[in-house]
């Protein structure tokens, strides 16, 4: 009896570092300013293009994560856990009018963010000294309704604590419920095409998750 309470005892004690040695050893980076996002589309008139240069949230993975590009990929033991958030009223043109129409069909009063958060992430092939590329599935929600989409991601170490984050995916305006503006301006009616496709270059820094966690 004596010995089962002794390794019971000790079978507690090492699953307990365990479980602090896995926290101290998470890695959390931060959104920081520099980050741009790009929406361009289509129009009866012209085409168009919109931005923000605010891209919120944060990537957070073990220690273990593939960062090093001097070494060919490796497989993911665990996916990171990645939240982003994009202020809707941020999104703008050099036009106010067309700002307004923008906002209203994202139906911004109701839902004033988009949201993106990842659920699987996993290294495409390469070699030492090749980009870090990886396909990506997460959910995207905008104007109130989240949608699946996959895409290929790149991350870039910049700096020795500082990661950029890139990619690109075209997205169908009505697959979010959102009908594609068609405002009467001037003698005729200009139609948006549904198609949008949504460029991104997000700067992240890294801070210590575990004092980070409260803030978020």
């Amino acid at each position: 009896m004596k010995l089962s309470r002794s390794i019971i005892s000790l079978i507690t004690a090492a699953t307990f570092l365990t479980a602090l040695g896995l926290q101290a050893d998470t890695i959390r980076y931060q959104a920081r300013p520099g980050s741009k996002v790009k929406l361009d589309g289509t129009s009866t008139m012209h085409d168009w293009t919109v931005q923000s240069g605010i891209i919120s949230g944060f990537i957070e993975f073990d220690s273990n994560f593939p960062l090093d590009t001097s070494k060919p990929s490796t497989d993911l033991k665990v996916t990171p856990k990645v939240e982003v958030t994009i202020p809707v009223s941020s999104i703008k043109s050099d036009k106010s009018l067309m700002d307004e129409v923008m906002h209203d069909a994202m139906k911004m009063k109701d839902y004033p963010k988009i949201e993106y958060a990842l659920k699987e992430m996993k290294p495409k092939d390469r070699k030492a000294g090749d980009p870090l590329q990886f396909d990506t599935k997460g959910d995207l929600t905008i104007a109130g309704v989240k949608k699946e989409i996959d895409m290929v991601v790149t991350m870039e170490p910049i700096a020795p604590d500082k990661l950029k984050v890139t990619g690109s995916k075209t997205v169908k305006m009505t697959d979010f419920g959102i009908k594609p503006p068609a405002p009467a301006i001037g003698l005729g009616l200009i139609k948006t095409g549904d198609d949008v496709k949504v460029t991104f270059d997000w700067m992240t820094a890294r801070k210590d998750a575990n004092k980070t966690a409260s803030a978020q």
